[in-house]
């Protein structure tokens, strides 16, 4: 089964940091409604990023959840780190038979791949920011928004000349 812990939780962090932007507040269900899922699996990812001084959570009526921080000081490796803690990309199987080439080293094997991807993956999310996260959002959105209004002058021409 494929982790979407992190991808959820960066959904999580970056509509928290759009919200600020916009001054509305977020709160667990608003979170879960934008994600399809339901409030307590919210606050299930909620519990690591802030403790991780991601987000902060204020109860109450009032209350909300915010960035701990302003959007361009949190890097989206540390909301990888946040929420797969110590979880490999993949598991390396330890109890195979362990005769010949192949099942003697595999193993090994396996583990330095996925501790060079693993490396290469919290790199990567190193180099990126929430605002940069953001912004790129902005960014395929003007793209998308582009796209449709060329598609729907396309249709409405062949409609016209038909």
């Amino acid at each position: 089964m494929i982790d979407t812990r992190f991808s959820t939780a960066m959904q999580i962090v970056v509509s928290v940091a759009v919200n600020d932007e916009a001054g509305v507040r977020s709160t667990s269900q608003s979170l879960a409604v934008g994600l399809d899922t339901n409030a307590s699996f919210v606050r299930k990812l909620l519990a690591p990023l802030t403790e991780n001084g991601i987000l902060v959570s204020v109860p109450g009526g009032k209350g909300g959840i915010r960035l701990a921080r302003a959007s361009k000081e949190i890097l989206l490796s540390e909301i990888y780190a946040a929420v797969t803690g110590s979880k490999k990309l993949w598991a390396t199987r330890h109890e195979i038979p362990h005769a010949g080439l192949v099942g003697e080293n595999i193993g090994d094997l396996s583990e330095y791949l996925c501790d060079r991807a693993e490396q290469a993956v919290v790199d990567m999310l190193g180099s990126v920011t929430v605002e940069d996260s953001v912004a790129e959002l902005r960014r395929l959105d003007v793209e998308r928004q582009k796209l449709v209004a060329d598609e729907t002058s396309a249709a409405e021409r062949r409609a016209a000349a038909e």
